[in-house]
């Protein structure tokens, strides 16, 4: 007779269930295969399904699988290695922009709370919510 699912076995499944790997298909049936070395037996998935961590760990890695699937079906596919790495060569310049911009803004970002402080702004007082003037149509 199988022995019982404790918490620490559930905690073990739960990350078991997080690092699952991308190659892997990932359903009930897989997951009850891979809790073998956990249990030392297979559970049903009516065993594991009981398990409130384990079904929300399920339903989040699944929908981080979907999400990933989804991402990168928009992504044109380069019809040549030298089309895949000029592009892959303009991104990475673009990311290096963009990181030397991120830097500047908040150099900016600290020049003008060191300024504020200085000149006795509260915190609360920079974090006000802007007041927007409504378009007149």
């Amino acid at each position: 007779m199988p022995r019982t699912i404790t918490e620490k076995d559930v905690q073990l499944i739960v990350e078991m269930i997080r690092n699952w790997p991308k190659k892997e298909p990932f359903k009930w049936e897989t997951i009850c295969i891979g809790t073998r070395t956990i249990l030392g037996y297979e559970p049903t998935r009516q065993a594991l399904h009981k398990k409130p961590a384990l079904v929300n760990a399920y339903q989040v890695k699944k929908k981080q699988l979907r999400s990933e699937t989804d991402r990168i079906s928009h992504v044109t596919r380069p019809r040549t290695t030298l089309e895949a790495m000029e592009r892959i060569a303009k991104l990475q310049e673009e990311n290096e922009q963009l990181k030397t911009e991120l830097g500047k803004m908040a150099e900016i970002a600290q020049r003008f709370i060191y300024n504020a402080s200085v000149h006795g702004l509260k915190r609360e007082q920079l974090m006000k919510p802007l007041v927007g003037k409504k378009l007149q149509s």
